[in-house]
């Protein structure tokens, strides 16, 4: 009986053991987990938003009324909102879009540069010949992050989640909402129709669309049958036909 006892016991504690091992592994893969911001699913930087301020008066007022003096009223704003949007970092959905927004950002700069020197100088050619550059350098971060399309970035939030976060952690149930979320955002990303200056990329743009309705649904029917390799090598596939949509627009 006492030999027995003991062997219940031994059982007892390795089951407490194993299960104590598991629920501890279980909540230090929770732990670990990151956790998916909405300010990193927002494709927008406020700073860009902010030098506006100063951009708007400089070249809707400044630069058509030749207001030499308005302009060297506000360059230290523009010196200060420039400084505060290099400092800012493009949030997460967005960082595929790094190279052409630090090009955009030297660009500005460099204009700025010259706005000071011209501004120095008293040059008032110049000043509104950089000016103008300003200006467009502005635009041209505006045109680097904004969706031209929003279905299509309605899409990319869903693969943003699914590729950098569930994915990585291989959480299935959450590869399986992320398949069926991308599943329904589809439909009205294959009824868009491009703006007029993009119209000639039209065919292009649907059959992308269509490589990407494809890959969505072998991702499905990997997530399906439940086997590893195939599911990460299909999102795999899905990030690479949604890069070559967005491509269209580079």
């Amino acid at each position: 009986m006492k030999s027995r006892n003991i062997l219940l016991m031994a059982f007892f504690l390795t089951g407490s053991l194993l299960f104590t091992s598991a629920y501890t592994k279980a909540m230090l893969l929770q732990e670990a987990r990151p956790e998916i911001t909405q300010e990193e699913l927002k494709a927008a930087v406020p700073e860009l938003m902010e030098l506006h301020e100063v951009v708007y008066p400089l070249w809707h007022s400044a630069y058509p009324e030749k207001d030499y003096a308005l302009i060297k009223e506000l360059l230290p704003q523009a010196e200060s909102l420039t400084a505060r949007l290099d400092a800012a970092q493009l949030p997460g959905i967005l960082r595929d879009k790094q190279e052409a927004w630090d090009k955009g950002k030297e660009f500005l700069k460099s204009a700025l540069d010259n706005l000071k020197k011209a501004v120095k100088s008293d040059n008032k050619e110049e000043m509104l010949k950089q000016v103008e550059a300003f200006h467009s350098g502005f635009e041209r971060l505006v045109r680097t992050i904004r969706p031209v399309v929003s279905e299509l970035e309605a899409f990319h939030q869903e693969l943003y989640k699914l590729y950098h976060y569930h994915a990585p952690s291989y959480d299935l149930e959450a590869i399986r909402t992320a398949v069926r979320a991308m599943g329904e955002k589809l439909p009205p990303l294959k009824q868009v129709q491009l703006p007029g200056r993009l119209a000639e990329k039209q065919a292009e743009f649907k059959s992308s669309v269509q490589e990407l309705e494809s890959a969505v649904k072998g991702l499905a029917e990997a997530v399906r049958k439940g086997i590893k390799k195939a599911i990460l090598e299909s999102v795999e596939k899905v990030h690479t036909a949604y890069q070559k949509t967005q491509s269209i627009f580079d």
